[in-house]
């Protein structure tokens, strides 16, 4: 059964409704399965929860101290401290940003000082993406006449800390080297530009806290402030901080899916965001120690796949399969044939773990950020990697003796497999199409319609993966060129949208380039922190083009929001004047449209409103940075809203 929000224009999908919709058999075969053998999943839990607090949806409930907690509504427009609406409203957001900068904080720490370890021989790790050293060093301003490369990798990691804890008002060096001319002079004069990743963050909780600021246009700008931040210090950062550790991705096809799972091999799941220790267990599992002990156990050999980001990273650079994202966990779990899951940090539900005892799964946690009771816990620490080889060699060992402990009458591994093509860094998709004026050209002459990058987690609240792929259909479809990254990627990788033969979908002036250049027409560009390869491709392109990037025919679509770290992609895109459609409403009060005063007929309605919900879907954002917030959760009408702020774009340019 559906349940229906009518304070928020939308409606939730049972159970019953999931298994409908979603677009991946192997998804619906597997949630029977658990199902009939009384295994507990999200959806259950879901269910569980309905109805959910109309209160907290919409964002009118405030637990930031001790007095509370406020909600307001009629009786009570009002906090105890004397907040409302607007001020609780958007201190929930920005609150919400600030826990996504943290997270993605801590993923980029660990790998700038992982970069300094390698650099300084303490970690057994070479840096691959040499190219990248020299490109950063060049736009930081570093000398490297007569240095090795190592020394100069460091000092690039070293400028990337600053970016992510400088307490002083200086430039940020990645904001400096990337962001675009016209941007800056639009964020200097909104007088938002970031310290860095760990001052705004302190900043935000600041003032948010009791007796803090209590103007809600000056959390607003902060919001701003903070996703620059976000996308700065953390996002490119972190991005072109593995590309230095581990190489720039080039495409590769693979296959993906449930199907990748083997019931004679060892299967081992790597889940989470951060691939530096995952880069080595790797190393371990392709040894001949590792690849004989699991004969030993009598496996024909080792299959490793990918969940999540972590899933996405290994994908673009190996060509490793991925299985599933953030909601498909216990799924993937629940097949009977995975014998470890490695975890490092994020989007590792405890639920997992839950459906792992049912099955015997041995979860192995590498992050001291994320720990989980009853798993085996061996942390990868940057600053002290001595230990590296020897953790990674015993989690492989670990993970390959789990198989003799399986329980075969409890597998069910669905034969879904999917082709998919992989890898598509920055580089790879100016290179493919023949670089940026080429694009640009295809653009212009409406061989391609415009580019959107269809990203983020997944969210209970609409039926599993459907949004995601029903409205990247209709975009292809459209003549759009689709990026994506992160959850979304997955379901549009077992969708078969990132297979060339994807191609055959899309509308005939996409389709003629996709098919001569022999890819597909959705791009799967990395994990969530790669999010910045698509928006450093909407900022070189505007640039080719002579444009400011708020006039491109480009958006940001968040089908399926789910985790606090999606506010700050978001709003990255927004600061840069992308506008967003995200695919559920926000924890924002919905404007109801209302019946007219002193009309004769309720026909006559007026539009509802309410300060936030004008400030981000109104001119409030717009006047700012060029750009506003959709909110469609019906994937098809979604659809034709992308479609047709594509072309308003286009027809604003004068572009055919």
């Amino acid at each position: 059964m559906k349940y229906y929000y009518p304070l928020l224009n939308a409606e939730m999908p049972g159970r019953e409704d999931v298994k409908e919709l979603t677009p991946n058999p192997a998804s619906k075969e597997l949630l029977e399965r658990l199902e009939q053998e009384g295994v507990e999943t999200v959806f259950d839990r879901f269910e569980a929860q309905q109805p959910q607090c109309s209160f907290g949806l919409r964002g009118l409930c405030c637990r930031n101290c001790q007095w509370g907690p406020c909600r307001i509504g009629p009786k009570s427009p009002r906090g105890i401290c004397g907040k409302d609406l607007n001020l609780i409203v958007m201190g929930n957001i920005v609150r919400a940003l600030a826990a996504g900068l943290a997270a993605h904080g801590r993923h980029a720490h660990e790998v700038y000082m992982t970069i300094i370890a390698a650099a300084e021989g303490k970690a057994n790790l070479s840096l691959k993406g040499e190219e990248r050293v020299w490109q950063l060093a060049e736009k930081f301003g570093i000398s490297t006449e007569g240095k090795e490369l190592a020394a100069v990798a460091k000092e690039v990691a070293e400028y990337l800390l600053e970016d992510l804890g400088r307490m002083t008002q200086e430039p940020m060096h990645m904001l400096e080297a990337f962001a675009p001319g016209e941007r800056k002079k639009v964020w200097q004069e909104l007088g938002v530009l970031p310290r860095s990743g760990s001052y705004e963050v302190m900043e935000t909780l600041h003032m948010t806290t009791l007796g803090g600021c209590s103007d809600w246009t000056a959390l607003a700008e902060q919001e701003l402030r903070m996703a620059l931040a976000y996308c700065y210090s953390t996002l490119y950062g972190s991005s072109l901080a593995t590309e230095i550790l581990f190489g720039i991705p080039k495409p590769k096809l693979t296959e993906v899916n449930y199907g990748v799972l083997k019931k004679d091999y060892v299967n081992i799941l790597v889940h989470g965001h951060s691939p530096v220790m995952v880069e080595k267990i790797l190393e371990k599992i392709n040894s001949p120690e590792i690849q004989q002990l699991a004969k030993k156990q009598g496996a024909k050999g080792i299959v490793v796949g990918g969940m999540c980001c972590t899933g996405d990273e290994l994908l673009a650079r190996y060509g490793i399969p991925t299985v599933t994202n953030i909601m498909g966990q216990e799924l993937a779990i629940g097949t009977g044939a995975v014998d470890a899951v490695v975890v490092d940090m994020q989007c590792v539900i405890p639920g997992m773990k839950i459906v792992a005892d049912c099955f015997g799964t041995e979860i192995i946690t590498t992050c001291n950020s994320n720990r989980i009771p009853g798993a085996v816990h061996i942390p990868f620490d940057p600053e002290k990697p001595e230990t590296l080889d020897q953790d990674a060699l015993r989690v492989a060992q670990i993970a390959v003796e789990a198989f003799k402990k399986r329980d075969r009458s409890k597998m069910n591994i669905p034969e879904e497999r999917t082709r998919a093509m992989g890898g598509w860094s920055y580089e790879a998709i100016v290179d493919t199409f023949g670089g940026l004026d080429t694009i640009v050209q295809l653009l212009k002459d409406g061989t391609i319609k415009g580019i959107v990058t269809v990203v983020g987690c997944n969210n209970p609240k609409v039926p599993y993966e459907h949004n995601h792929v029903t409205i990247v259909k209709k975009l292809i479809e459209g003549g759009i060129l689709v990026t994506t990254t992160g959850c979304c990627s997955h379901a549009l990788l077992n969708a078969g949208l990132c297979a060339p033969e994807a191609a055959e979908m899309a509308g005939e002036g996409l389709k003629e380039v996709c098919q001569k250049l022999g890819i597909p027409p959705v791009l799967a560009v990395g994990g969530c922190v790669d999010n910045t390869r698509s928006l450093r491709l909407f900022i070189d392109l505007a640039e080719k083009a002579g444009r400011a990037v708020k006039d491109m025919p480009f958006m940001f679509v968040g089908p399926e929001p789910g985790n606090e770290k999606t506010v700050g992609q978001g709003v990255s895109f927004l600061a840069h004047g992308v506008s967003n459609l995200v695919g559920f409403p926000a924890p924002i009060p919905v404007p109801l449209p209302k019946p007219k005063k002193g009309a004769r007929s309720n026909d006559e309605m007026e539009r509802g409103s309410n300060d936030i919900a004008d400030f981000f879907a109104g001119d409030g954002l717009y006047t700012k940075v060029g750009a506003r917030v959709y909110t469609e959760p019906y994937p098809t009408l979604a659809a034709q809203t992308i479609r047709m702020h594509i072309r308003r774009k286009r027809l604003n340019l004068g572009w055919k």
